[in-house]
Formats: C-alpha cells, sequence, structure tokens
C-alpha cells in the first residue's frame, strides 16, 4: 500500500512538472520583429534602384518576393539611425521571380537598426519594372540566398 502511494506522488510530481513547463513555453512567444510586407518597385531605366529604409529589430534574414518584371539582383544595407551612413550587409543575390527568398544579412548585429533593399538590373533591359514585397525581418526562412 505504501508503495502504490509513492508510485502516485511520483507521477503527479512528473505530470505537475510538465504541465508546468508546456505553459512557461507557450506564454514566451520569439519576438516578431518588423515582418510586415511592404511593395518595391524598381524601374530598369536606372542602373540602380532602392527601397525605403525600415526598421530592422532582431537577427532574422531579409524576406524578398519578386512578383513581376525582370530579375534583378539585390543588396541589403543597413544604417545605425535616421541620418546613418548606408552600409552593405550581404552579397548581391540574385532571386528569381515567384521565388520567396530568406536573405542572409548582417544589418542587426552589425548595431544598425534600419535595412533596405539595394537593386541593379541584370541587363541592359529598360523600361521594365520589377517588383514584389518584402521585410527586414522575417519569421520563416524560404529559399536561403546566398546558396
Amino acid at each position: 500500500m505504501k508503495k502504490s502511494m509513492k508510485t502516485k506522488l511520483a507521477m503527479f510530481a512528473v505530470a505537475g512538472a510538465m504541465a508546468v513547463s508546456g505553459t512557461v513555453g507557450i506564454a514566451a512567444p520569439a519576438k516578431a520583429g518588423n515582418t510586415t510586407n511592404d511593395e518595391f518597385k524598381y524601374n530598369s531605366n536606372s542602373p540602380t534602384g532602392i527601397s525605403r529604409w525600415r526598421d530592422k529589430e532582431n537577427a532574422t534574414k531579409v524576406y524578398i518576393y519578386p512578383t513581376t518584371g525582370p530579375v534583378v539582383d539585390y543588396r541589403v544595407q543597413g544604417k545605425a539611425g535616421v541620418t546613418g551612413t548606408a552600409n552593405y550587409r550581404s552579397a548581391y543575390v540574385t532571386i528569381p521571380r515567384g521565388v520567396e527568398a530568406s536573405v542572409t544579412n548582417y544589418v542587426y548585429e552589425n548595431d544598425e537598426n534600419y535595412a533596405r533593399l539595394r537593386m541593379t538590373r541584370r541587363s541592359t533591359v529598360t523600361g521594365k519594372i520589377t517588383s514584389g514585397w518584402w521585410s527586414p525581418d522575417s519569421t520563416k526562412v524560404y529559399t536561403v540566398y546566398p546558396k
């Protein structure tokens, strides 16, 4: 009889520990960051184009999803503060139209809190617009660039 009571107490203790640890895990979600998608447009009449600056809130990859137009090269730039200097924080990557991409960058790791895209045309095609969506932070990992 004593042994069975000890066994029951041990089972309740384990069950209680599991319940508490499960609750703690649910109560502490990962910080999402600035994951709202923003549209970018790049007109190939210019050799290069840029997106607007956006807050970079964590060390996740930059999300880029080109949806229309010619294929271009992308590079992530970062800066510290509104009046900071733009610095390159990724390699140039070529992302095909229709591919959701996660671009490795080092904006946040360099104590910078703003990011933007710099786009460069790959050919002499002019008068075409490449557009799509991007966000400085990401909750998922898509096709990772550079490969």
